[in-house]
């Protein structure tokens, strides 16, 4: 209960009433009493959090070479970094080149510079200035073809914001070449009339001489939508003089979007005029929902990683994930029909039209207030046939655009089977607070080896908080949590911490990535948690303002079981006769048994709990009461600068079990001031008859003064 403690008041007494203090004082020197020596111990605590995570940087953006004569080679390096505070992690270091005609090799420099010449499966950026990983890429044309030779260096990291990276390679050619991302603009959601909102594009000169740009300007709704160079400030189109982006070199262009109708936005580009060699005239599409129809594709792109070779196109593949289909403005959505290009992609199922007009099917507008608008499922299908990567393309045709929305698609094909998920053991029946040891190592991969598990908590009882980790911190106390489950094992951790039943699923992956699939996508472990004592007392409660409640900042509420020698009195006032988290385990029943003793098991000070309360052999003939008393009601939640006075409402439930069996609960008790005691239950104890135990619930809010003995 450490984290209970707050400095007592200049002169006064942890045990009494002080002349002259008003209520909310004499509550807050009853609750910290027994805790007043702690408060030195703790001055030097701190709050803060930092967030842990990696962040890449490359320099430069791209690997550029300029035209070259065959058999001529040259070599460009892209040098990888981590800006973040914890190490950034790159997986399948690979090549992906359009001609296929071997004219790039790539190869890696660690920080040593030594040359790998096969990139390993994972390389490792520590979270320090000095580490650094280099790609190296030699060109040497093998023809004189005049379009451009290019490809792409692609890899996946365990940066949040960048988890799939493509680094272009490109050559050929003088000129400059441009590249806008992204490549096209949509303002989701429905926007106010009146308000404004932008959206920033990043220019990007991936040639080798200067782009000039000599017309940026917007078509269609110009009185709505405007477009400005911020970075550098080079201002409002029309320019002066031309605007000239350098080799290497990005600029930010934003996008002003101010509705004036509920029209919405439709046949409005953005119109870049450059010498861009691959394109002198380039479009950029912007939508906007205000009263128009929008469509948002997830995910975006589509990534199907290692999939598995079939034999043909016509048959079933195992290559299978869903997409998402989402209406996001204010008006119905009608998708009118759905193309691939790329004979290896496509719908499981042919779609046959739903409308009248022969469209697919129409969605509803979202509503005011939604998140996230109505959605369609529809589940795709990847049929290599070699073993090689594989790209493709899929157009949404809609009624928010004359232009499908397009989304590009990616898989390799591998002759590599499924691998199966599976664990030692799949259903547990244990009494509540035990620690389940979960072990995927029956899990098999028939073409190679698991090298990952990844296990989730599907299904758990109302109020459990508890997370699957990779050790506890203190084995002892596995209800304070412990290190995050490391997925490169095959075992973990997880702590029962409420009676109830929970499902638990476990996913692997194999050496080449593929992630288990049909006919046994994971694995299910269920846990019936079933209370081995008499009589088992649950505490939980919610806060609503606590966006976080399994962190170490919140509200605390404390659980109460008091014998009838307590009379009626809680807490220290009760003397030995109530269980709480300053009387884990009293001495009630015959003197000296610890077999009809009471425990508080578990003590959670920062918020959602759970607390529980456990007796063996209650008296007959005894009344228990049970209470919960709202010991901290203010937290800043971990928020710097949030007023550490301000009282936030919880709510409260309490469920009791005899012998295994739920007796009774009441839940959702609003409880909205520090020292407000919630009076529950009383429950008479007895063994025999249809009607034992006797509960009468009280369910009684008492404030501070109204309860508090001194």
């Amino acid at each position: 209960m450490l984290d209970d403690v707050s400095p007592l008041p200049v002169g006064a007494s942890a045990s009494g009433r002080q002349p002259g203090l008003g209520a909310a004082c004499l509550r807050r020197l009853w609750l910290l009493g027994a805790f007043a020596s702690f408060w030195g111990a703790l001055a030097g605590c701190s709050d803060e959090r930092l967030r842990q995570t990696p962040v890449l940087a490359m320099e430069p953006a791209a690997f550029l070479f300029a035209k070259q004569e065959i058999g001529q080679a040259e070599t460009r390096r892209v040098t990888i970094t981590n800006r973040g505070n914890l190490d950034l992690v790159m997986k399948n270091i690979r090549l992906r080149e359009e001609s296929g005609a071997g004219e790039f090799v790539l190869f890696v420099e660690d920080a040593s510079g030594t040359r790998l010449d096969t990139p390993p499966s994972t390389l490792t950026v520590a979270k320090d200035e000095a580490e650094r990983i280099t790609l190296v890429i030699t060109y040497a044309p093998k023809d004189d073809n005049t379009t451009a030779d290019a490809a792409a260096v692609v890899f996946e990291t365990n940066d949040p914001e960048q988890l799939s990276v493509s680094i272009p390679v490109v050559s050929g050619g003088q000129g400059a070449e441009l590249i806008v991302s992204p490549n096209a603009v949509t303002f989701d959601g429905r926007v106010t009339v009146g308000t404004t909102v932008t959206e920033d594009l990043l220019f990007q000169n991936i040639g080798v001489s200067d782009l000039v740009v000599d017309d940026l300007r917007i078509d269609g709704a110009q009185s709505e939508v405007s477009v400005a160079v911020v970075e550098p400030a080079v201002g409002s189109p029309p320019f002066a003089d031309p605007w000239i982006i350098k080799p290497s070199q990005s600029a930010t262009v934003r996008i002003t979007y101010t509705p004036t109708s509920l029209a919405g936005l439709s046949n409005t580009s953005l119109v870049v005029v450059s010498n861009d060699v691959q394109a002198q005239e380039r479009r950029i599409p912007i939508t906007g929902s205000s009263g128009a129809s929008c469509v948002n594709v997830v995910p975006d792109p589509i990534e199907f990683g290692s999939a598995l070779v079939v034999d043909s196109r016509n048959g079933a593949t195992p290559n299978l994930q869903g997409i998402t289909i989402e209406s996001c403005g204010s008006v119905e959505l009608r998708v009118d029909r759905i193309e691939f290009e790329g004979d290896a992609f496509g719908l499981t199922a042919v779609f046959e039209p739903e409308e009248e007009d022969g469209a697919w099917f129409v969605l509803p507008g979202r509503r005011a207030g939604e998140q996230v608008g109505p959605t369609r499922i529809l589940e795709m299908g990847f049929w290599p046939t070699e073993e090689r990567a594989y790209g493709g393309r899929m157009r949404v045709y809609t009624n928010g655009s004359a232009d499908p929305v397009v989304v590009d698609l990616f898989g390799r094909g591998v002759r590599n089977s499924c691998p199966i998920p599976d664990a030692t053991l799949l259903a547990y029946s244990v009494p509540p607070l035990e620690v389940i040891t979960l072990d995927g190592t029956p899990s098999t991969d028939p073409g190679g080896a698991v090298e990952r598990w990844e296990w989730a908590v599907v299904g758990r009882p109302d109020g459990s908080t508890s997370q699957i980790v990779e050790a506890y911190s203190d084995p002892q106390a596995p209800a304070d949590g412990g290190t995050a489950d490391d997925p490169s094992t095959p075992t973990a951790k997880f702590f029962v911490d409420l009676a109830g039943n929970y499902e638990i699923e476990l996913r692997v992956y194999d050496n080449l990535g593929q992630v288990s699939c049909d006919p046994k996508a994971v694995a299910r472990v269920t846990i019936e948690a079933i209370p081995d004592r008499d009589l088992h007392v649950q505490l939980v409660w919610s806060t609503p303002d606590d966006p976080d409640e399994t962190d170490k900042f919140g509200t605390d509420v404390d659980l109460h079981l008091r014998h009838q020698s307590g009379l009626d009195a809680w807490g220290e006032s009760a003397g030995t006769w109530d269980c709480y988290f300053s009387n884990k385990t009293p001495d009630w029943g015959t003197q000296g048994d610890p077999n009809d003793d009471p425990s508080l098991d578990i003590d959670d000070t920062t918020g959602a709990g759970p607390e529980n309360v456990n007796l063996s052999n209650p008296e007959d003939g005894v009344r228990y009461s049970v209470g919960a008393l709202y010991f901290r009601a203010e937290s800043t939640f971990g928020v710097a600068g949030a007023d550490p006075r301000l009282e936030h409402l919880s709510l409260a439930s309490i469920r009791i079990y005899v012998k295994g069996e739920l007796l009774f609960e009441l839940i959702d008790r609003e409880l909205t001031e520090e020292g407000q005691l919630w009076d529950v239950v009383n429950i008479t104890w007895c063994d025999s008859g249809p009607a034992c135990p006797t509960v009468t619930p009280v369910d009684r809010v008492l404030s501070f003064e109204e309860w508090y003995r001194p």
